[in-house]
């Protein structure tokens, strides 16, 4: 037999070697081992927890305009508020902010406009709701409640106007935004009201 046919054979065995092979080699990929991959959702659910728990603190906030005028008297939807709270105290930690009041006459001030605050009527006013809570059987009252600003901002009366109106304007075109209107465009979306 000749030596012919044994080197052209040659180039088939390495190409079969090759192929039977693959791209296999010694290393070792660094694989992810199943177990140890979170699940979606995982890594962003303690700040949707955190921000819940934010807006329940903000449910014990008895804002000024709870009272009536510059008193210390509660009007009834401020009544219903500390009946509210009062219920929720056994269950959750949150203190009870009395919102500091900003809308006092100063007698020394030129224009005697109600803007200023007013140290005394704010310690009356939690006075009067940590007595109202212990009315309703609320042991610690004394020490959860406190004069301190809001934890979120109310609106001043330009903004609360241009939020009550966008309400009733956005229902004209099916609750789109934007420029596209109810179906499609910059920011619309699809809503039937």
């Amino acid at each position: 037999m000749s030596i012919q046919p044994k080197i052209a054979s040659l180039p088939a065995i390495a190409l079969a070697a090759m192929l039977i092979s693959g791209c296999q080699h010694n290393q070792h990929h660094a694989e992810i081992p199943y177990d140890s991959v979170a699940p979606l959702g995982t890594i962003s659910d303690d700040i949707w927890q955190k921000q819940e728990e934010n807006g329940e603190a903000s449910d014990f906030v008895i804002v000024e305009s709870e009272f009536v005028g510059a008193t210390a008297k509660l009007n009834a939807a401020g009544e219903d508020h500390i009946k509210q709270i009062a219920v929720r105290m056994g269950s959750t930690p949150f203190p009870v902010v009395v919102q500091p009041s900003s809308m006092t006459v100063r007698e020394s001030s030129e224009y005697k406009f109600p803007v200023h605050g007013n140290d005394d009527l704010d310690m009356h006013r939690r006075d009067v709701i940590v007595k109202m809570l212990q009315a309703m059987n609320v042991q610690d009252a004394d020490e959860r409640v406190v004069v301190a600003p809001a934890f979120t901002p109310g609106f001043e009366g330009f903004e609360a106007y241009r939020a009550y109106s966008n309400g009733f304007m956005n229902r004209g075109n099916n609750g789109g935004g934007g420029f596209g209107g109810g179906f499609g465009g910059f920011g619309g979306g699809a809503g039937v009201f």
